[in-house]
């Protein structure tokens, strides 16, 4: 019992952190891109770390999905346009989730002024 317990335990305390990191990666100047965004967005939210840590992770995802999107429709222009306005739906329907009131209210500001084209992970416009 105490063997069991003792592997479960170090499980816990070395296989979660492993869940925990995001499936989504970026180059290295999309990733430096991220985070920048994600500094400006927890600093105009005024996010914490927590908050900041799933901003981060959701950031990162919306580029990498933007990224992909772009590649696979850009022959269809009025399809991508759909396409990542579903993806922005999503993002949005997430970001929520752990915002406190006052902090939505912060996000509907920041979404009126912020560009579209700070998700695309190439750096280019779509």
């Amino acid at each position: 019992m105490k063997k069991f317990l003792l592997v479960t335990f170090t499980f816990f305390l070395f296989g979660t952190p492993l869940f925990a990191q995001s499936v989504f990666t970026l180059n290295p100047e999309a990733e430096a891109r991220c985070t920048e965004l994600t500094r400006k967005m927890t600093a105009e939210l005024r996010l914490n770390e927590f908050e900041y840590i799933k901003l981060k992770a959701l950031n990162r995802e919306r580029m990498a999905k933007t990224d992909e999107l772009t590649r696979t429709y850009s022959d269809n222009l009025p399809l991508l346009e759909q396409k990542l306005q579903e993806l922005a739906q999503v993002y949005d329907q997430k970001i929520v989730t752990f915002l406190k009131p006052d902090q939505k209210q912060l996000y509907a500001h920041y979404k009126q002024e912020m560009p579209k084209a700070q998700f695309v992970a190439a750096g280019e416009g779509y």
